[in-house]
């Protein structure tokens, strides 16, 4: 379907020409009756005038009440037919127009200006390549044609237009100026035999329009080829020059990084000197302590000697006692020295194991600590994982939703029929291929038909999805607002349609 936009494309003479045609109704209707051998009486004449009365005040829906009232009495007179397909157009009822203009084609194609209103009613739909086929057939009942030609014209400048904004990749439905094209208000019928002596070149200047919006289009092209490489070459302009400014950055930041170790291993060179100058002037001090303490021990040895000696003789009986207890004492003495280094020696070894208890409870409880959290960051992770990938299948479920309405709504029964899965239910236990059948004859026997869908939700359960929306359904002949649920299942990586049903 085309931008709504498109759909509201301006038609020359639409209104303009409504007053021009008044006077020649009476003409026009004895011209087709002589030219289709149909004779019309007075009475015929004077309906067609009170027709173009009513239309001319712009009160279409009498006239065309009128038009069918006359057509029920005359149903092959082609001017009753062509007026009512102007009506119609009038009315914005584009689709009933175009089937009105395309029947007067088929039981009259020597008539050009059924063909010249088919073309202004495809390209105010944005159907320029049927326009252009439309007006092709009314070139060929009449080659001299001034209004057809010009409309060609017009529609080879919107197909150059569209193959530049292709070309340049722009958006579609930028503001991109529409044809204006010329709808015939008056069926005069293939007089001229196309031999106007005035338009005897028009047939040249149509080949010369066509040439001139094909060499239009591409040079339109190569001017969008330029620009693109025009834009790779700024794009790699800007790289080098980054890649620059990170080199030299780079550069930087490592200079100032050796000058600041350098800076750090003389310092520490420096500590380290005046602490073994320390160390060294600590150490001459205690061994000087060392030696004078042993000089003074050596002094007192020696003068306790002599006095022992000199008591030795007088005293040998308490001297030989007091050896005695002294060796006892000795003996006493190793003996408690060796139990205290035991009982110190088994209370260090307490105090160490439970040191080490303490520290390997420590180190357990940070390990546990460490795995917890290691073991949650994973969980959080596959958990994210899930959510992520929960949410990319909703988004595919909600893409392959719109697009299996889009594909409706086109009447791309092929791209319709392929949204659903090879075992999808079919209603009322009908075969694939007769419900496939089915869905075609219904979808193309619809002259225009959108569909709408809103407040989707979706619930995932594995390969399977169920989405619960409203769908609003027009045609030109039903107007339908609903809740359905579709039952979407993974094949592959498409998400297709199993089941439908009415209803949340």
């Amino acid at each position: 379907m085309a931008p709504e936009s498109q759909e509201q494309t301006p038609i020359h003479g639409l209104r303009d020409l409504i007053s021009k045609t008044a006077h020649k109704t009476a003409v026009m209707s004895s011209l087709v009756a002589a030219l289709f051998a149909a004779p019309a009486s007075l009475a015929h004449a004077s309906e067609m005038s009170d027709i173009n009365k009513l239309m001319r005040a712009g009160q279409y829906a009498e006239a065309l009440t009128k038009t069918d009232a006359v057509l029920a009495k005359h149903p092959r007179d082609a001017q009753l037919r062509f007026t009512k397909g102007l009506i119609l157009a009038e009315q914005n009822r584009s689709a009933e127009a175009i089937a009105v203009f395309t029947k007067l084609t088929e039981d009259f194609p020597d008539l050009p200006e059924p063909y010249n209103n088919l073309a202004v009613l495809y390209a105010a739909d944005g159907q320029y390549d049927k326009a252009r086929a439309a007006l092709d057939m009314a070139m060929r009942t009449n080659p001299t044609y001034a209004t057809a030609l010009e409309n060609l014209g017009d529609v080879y400048a919107k197909l150059a237009s569209q193959a530049y904004d292709k070309a340049l990749q722009i958006d579609p439905g930028a503001n991109v100026p529409q044809p204006k094209l010329t709808l015939l208000r008056s069926l005069n019928g293939n007089t001229t035999g196309g031999t106007v002596p005035r338009l005897a070149s028009a047939a040249a200047a149509q080949r010369d329009a066509k040439a001139k919006a094909e060499a239009s289009a591409a040079e339109q092209q190569q001017r969008a080829k330029a620009l693109a490489a025009e834009k790779l070459a700024q794009q790699a302009a800007a790289d080098k020059a980054e890649a620059e400014k990170n080199a030299i950055s780079k550069a930087t930041s490592e200079k100032e990084k050796a000058a600041a170790d350098k800076a750090a291993a003389d310092k520490a060179a420096a500590e380290k000197a005046a602490a073994d100058k320390a160390a060294a002037e600590k150490a001459r001090a205690e061994k000087a302590r060392a030696e004078q303490l042993a000089a003074e021990q050596a002094r007192a040895q020696k003068a306790a000697a002599d006095k022992a000696a000199a008591e030795q003789k007088q005293k040998e009986l308490l001297a030989q006692k007091d050896k005695e207890q002294a060796e006892k004492l000795a003996r006493e003495q190793a003996a408690r020295a060796e139990k205290e280094k035991a009982a110190q020696a088994a209370a260090d070894k307490a105090k160490a194991d439970k040191l080490a208890a303490a520290e390997k409870a420590k180190a357990d409880k940070l390990a546990a600590a460490e795995k917890a959290k290691a073991d949650k960051a994973r969980a959080d992770k596959e958990k994210a994982k899930e959510q992520a990938s929960a949410e990319q299948d909703k988004t595919a479920v909600l893409a392959a939703l719109n697009g299996w309405a889009k594909a409706w709504s086109d009447k791309d029964v092929r791209g319709y029929l392929g949204h659903y899965a090879s075992d999808f239910d079919t209603p009322k236990g009908a075969s694939r291929k007769e419900w496939a059948e089915e869905r075609r004859a219904r979808i193309e026997d619809k002259g225009r038909i959108s569909v709408k869908v809103s407040n989707a939700t979706v619930s995932i359960n594995g390969n399977t999805a169920t989405v619960r929306y409203r769908q609003i359904y027009n045609s030109d002949r039903l107007t339908v607002d609903s809740r359905k649920t579709l039952i979407f299942v993974k094949q592959g990586n498409r998400w297709l349609i199993k089941q439908e049903r009415s209803g949340g």
